[in-house]
């Protein structure tokens, strides 16, 4: 309890239901903020006299108040970007609907070399039939178009991208890729992993530079209550231009950015000092990819694949390479953050980290593995034993049951398909992203994510039947999960993550007390309120 000489709140919140996520004191009915810092969190009695003269203060009227969100799994910087300046195919299903939108975009920017598009669902599109270059060609085929499925593993291009590329009969599959091919051996136009890596990147449009489109993607960030994220997959340039963005108070969420684990590890430390401290920006851990996804095969996967049994997947480069690479991250004291999907691909990724540990010796490294859509239950017990923080997607253990992942892997392997209680079981912690804009959402919401986690359903698809619901977790846990463990997971559990006095003020106000109502008032929810860095950066409540 602060003593009366000191300064009053800057905000209170009182009468509402402040689920903490601190374990100590979970459960609260006011918080007082002061600077940037909680003041304190309490009962309305002891926190009501802290309000000085100028406290703003909220009346919530048994509202949840909860941590402010932090998705702990996004390409949110690239994400904006491309929306800035590609077109979208969220939600085509047709060719038909599929040409009216690259006609459109074709005609309103003659000037582009590319035309470039993002988020087809291909498991969703023409009966779930990969498309072809010649389908594209009918839009567009004086100018290269490529599009890239909403998993952003694989790209539909044109034939006039193929020739730009110089793919051609003759052209080998790279390594980590795959090129789809017609029967003569040209290209079909479906190109996997590395195959799509020479497709240029999207520019900005003339008049519209990054900082605004950061701004733009800080406000849509704070609508949804979301106040940190990780990021994978931004450039050296654009990470100063957000450090200019947080020193001129310019920036409006908290970021941990994960560069490759190939970077050089000089320039890896280099970047890792140069954030250091910073309550804004940190760079401590590394990523990269094991395998690809279920949908396009390229998972690795322990057996084969059910709807085709001579394929098993594949890892994206030869282990030896990714384990040299992790030895040497772990020893020079970096996180190492793993794509694995395919239960192989996860198997194999708990091996190396065992031996990190075993060479390098025991320490608080906190790798990673992201998405672990598949793990056998023999694997499932190792992440709490070798300290290994498992990172999933909620909504993607439900969007594609019936579009893809039964017919990839069969109901047998469902039972350890994207198991959430199993891994906490086995004590390890568990932090929940969407993997924006991999996923099948309109907006990276996490209050249909949590949805999601504590039913096992698809906020979408009313006929579905709960995916193995004895994986389901508490709404707690999944709050937990989206607040305080991705906080562990960036190594900042001391400065955020709960409702904590001391901690950095990033909290959210909902219009409803969520623990008195069915799952389903998840879908219906708003934020009424976000405050970051105890500034107030959306409001919608009186």
């Amino acid at each position: 309890m602060m003593l009366q000489s000191q300064p009053p709140a800057d905000i209170l919140l009182k009468n509402g239901v402040v689920f903490t996520a601190d374990d100590r004191h979970p459960w609260a009915e006011a918080v007082a903020v002061r600077g940037n810092r909680f003041l304190a969190v309490g009962k309305n009695a002891d926190i009501l006299p802290l309000a000085g003269e100028h406290t703003k203060t909220f009346d919530l009227q048994g509202r949840t108040v909860i941590p402010g969100f932090n998705d702990a799994h996004t390409h949110y910087i690239g994400a904006a970007i491309e929306e800035a300046s590609t077109f979208s195919m969220f939600g085509v299903t047709t060719q038909a609907q599929a040409g009216d939108i690259i006609t459109r975009f074709a005609t309103q920017n003659p000037d582009l070399e590319w035309l470039h598009g993002n988020r087809l669902d291909l498991g969703r599109f023409e009966n779930g039939c990969f498309p072809d270059r010649l389908m594209l060609d009918r839009f567009e085929n004086t100018r290269p178009v490529a599009i890239s499925d909403i998993d952003g593993h694989s790209c539909w291009v044109n034939t006039r991208a193929l020739q730009v590329l110089g793919f051609g009969v003759n052209t080998p599959d790279p390594p980590g890729g795959r090129i789809v091919r017609e029967e003569n051996g040209f290209p079909s136009g479906m190109l996997f992993e590395a195959a799509a890596e020479q497709i240029p990147n999207p520019i900005l449009p003339s008049g519209l530079d990054f900082q605004q489109v950061m701004i733009q993607a800080g406000e849509r960030l704070n609508r949804l209550g979301i106040t940190s994220l990780s990021n994978n997959g931004i450039s050296l340039e654009h990470l100063e231009t957000l450090a200019g963005m947080a020193e001129a108070g310019e920036l409006k969420f908290r970021i941990s950015e994960w560069p490759a684990l190939s970077l050089d590890l000089g320039l890896a430390s280099q970047l890792r000092k140069r954030f250091a401290g910073n309550e804004k920006i940190q760079v401590t851990g590394l990523k990269v990819f094991m395998d690809g996804v279920l949908s396009s095969r390229t998972a690795w996967l322990l057996e084969p694949y059910s709807d085709a049994p001579e394929d098993t997947g594949f890892p994206m480069q030869p282990i030896i390479e990714i384990e040299k690479m992790v030895l040497q991250a772990d020893k020079a004291g970096f996180q190492v953050i793993t794509h694995a999907i395919g239960d192989r691909g996860v198997r194999e990724i708990l091996n190396i980290y065992q031996h990190a540990l075993q060479k390098n010796g025991r320490r608080d490294s906190r790798h990673r593995v992201e998405h672990i859509e598949m793990a056998h239950p023999q694997d499932q017990p190792r992440f709490g034993e070798l300290g290994v923080i498992a990172c999933m997607q909620p909504l993607h253990a439900t969007a594609c049951i019936d579009d893809y992942t039964l017919a990839r892997i069969g109901e047998p392997r469902g039972g350890y398909s994207y198991p959430w209680r199993g891994v906490l079981d086995g004590g390890a912690h568990l932090c929940f992203g969407t993997d924006w804009p991999a996923i099948d959402m309109q907006q990276p919401n996490p209050l249909e994510n949590i949805f999601g986690a504590v039913t096992r359903l698809h906020p979408g698809i009313s006929s579905m039947a709960p995916w193995h619901p004895e994986q389901q977790v508490s709404l707690e846990q999944a709050l937990r999960s989206y607040t305080a463990e991705s906080a562990y997971a960036e190594f900042m559990e001391g400065q955020k993550g709960s409702i904590t006095p001391g901690k950095l003020a990033d909290v959210c106000v909902l219009d409803r007390n969520i623990f008195s109502v069915p799952p389903a008032a998840l879908l219906e929810t708003k934020v009424l309120l976000t405050i970051m860095d105890g500034e107030i950066v959306y409001q919608d409540l009186e």
